[in-house]
């Protein structure tokens, strides 16, 4: 049968220690006596016999039976051969050096899934302790870029408040991996985090996805000499909508009572791809283009330019003849909500011609936009930042199955 002595052994398995009880009830108060004289040093990793004093500790471990465990233990201040002078190194205490180990271990495990409040009120220690804890493990996820092979980025901007405050993704497009989250999105700042790569990643990296946002597009092509850029299509999806939900608005403004009945609550249809359109709200809109010619050549403007995205059998030189095609139908009809999309495309044509060269988009950086979304409303918003910062590196990260 197994002794009291050797099942505390077993449930705190820490080298140099022999575990006793000191005091139960509502709470485990265990003893750690040291089988050793001499302290380990951190610095170098050698035994040191040079104590100068021992501190009496008390951390918190990982509950027992539904009670708090704590452990009380002496810690030598050592003053090594190698020039350290300070606490002894010891493997079972947290960086954090108000728990264990292994329940800052668990602490991690619980802000992973949930907010610090409510990971404070599971475990019973202070909020701010929590995110101490939470933070130093953090730090160490942090990407080391000269082990990453990067040939391929993908550059994106996500609102973290109001007053257009914007924190700047640049990610691995292969790994998926952050391997830059910086706080703004002008050339200044991207430019500065993309020289921190290094002159031979730069070099390597030979395809940037992104917006059509010139701060990027200027800190891009000067620091990284041999990339191509690609503009991402369902921005310019985007842009498209937002003209054709323009020219629904100023038809819609200068229609009669009885137009404006039949136009009401059609924006939905309107917007949507046709072919994703079911029997009834086909119907609906024949019967709203029908009598709207305007708004129906519109919408027709915007079927082609999206048909052209989704081309996968012309040749690159009929891809180009298409886009010029649809500029000249948007001027021809004098749809004047669509001259900007059209002057925007002129101006960016050669990104937006590379994604039919190299069928990359900017569908992961999105993807990874509303996951951090999720984490900030999870959070209730972050005061501090870097704790932002390093959540964001941390969801990039390949999780274990």
């Amino acid at each position: 049968m197994e002794t009291l002595t050797s099942f505390l052994r077993n449930l705190f398995p820490f080298k140099g220690y022999k575990p006793f009880v000191l005091e139960t009830g509502k709470e485990i108060l265990l003893g750690l006596k040291s089988r050793r004289k001499c302290g380990i040093c951190p610095s170098c990793g050698k035994r040191c016999r040079n104590v100068e004093f021992e501190y009496e500790r008390t951390i918190r471990d990982l509950d027992m039976a539904g009670c708090h465990c704590f452990l009380r233990f002496s810690q030598k201040k050592i003053r090594c051969k190698c020039g350290f002078r300070g606490l002894e190194k010891l493997d079972f205490v947290s960086k954090s050096r108000r728990v264990t180990a292994r329940m800052a271990t668990y602490v991690v495990s619980l802000c992973d899934k949930m907010n610090l409040k409510d990971t404070s009120i599971i475990t019973c220690l202070d909020w701010k302790t929590v995110k101490n804890i939470d933070k130093e493990y953090l730090r160490t996820l942090l990407p080391d870029i000269s082990s990453l092979t990067i040939s391929r980025i993908a550059i994106d901007e996500i609102a973290i408040m109001k007053g257009h405050r914007y924190l700047t993704i640049i990610r691995d497009y292969d790994s998926g991996i952050a391997i830059k989250v910086l706080f703004g999105r002008n050339y200044e700042e991207t430019a500065y985090a993309l020289a921190k790569l290094g002159k031979e990643k730069l070099n390597a990296i030979l395809f940037a996805v992104m917006d059509m946002w010139d701060p990027y597009i200027k800190a891009i092509t000067e620091q990284c000499p041999n990339v191509q850029i690609i503009f991402d299509k369902f921005h310019i999806a985007k842009k498209v909508n937002e003209a054709l939900d323009k020219v629904r608005r100023n038809e819609f403004a200068n229609a009669n009572p009885d137009e404006r009945i039949n136009m009401k609550r059609k924006r939905f249809i309107i917007l949507r791809r046709e072919n994703n359109l079911n029997s009834i709200q086909q119907e609906q809109l024949n019967c709203l283009m029908a009598n709207n010619e305007k708004l129906y050549k519109s919408y027709l403007l915007k079927e082609q330019i999206l048909t052209i995205f989704e081309d996968k059998t012309s040749t690159f030189e009929q891809i180009q003849q298409r886009f010029n095609t649809w500029f000249e139908n948007v001027l021809s009809n004098g749809i004047e909500e669509f001259y900007g999309v059209v002057n925007t495309m002129r101006h960016y044509l050669y990104g937006i011609l590379n994604y039919f060269k190299h069928n990359m988009t900017n569908a992961i950086a999105e993807g990874f936009n509303t996951k951090i979304n999720i984490i900030k409303r999870r959070a209730y918003g972050f005061a501090d930042i870097e704790y932002f910062i390093l959540k964001i590196y941390q969801s990039s990260l390949p999780r274990l199955a």
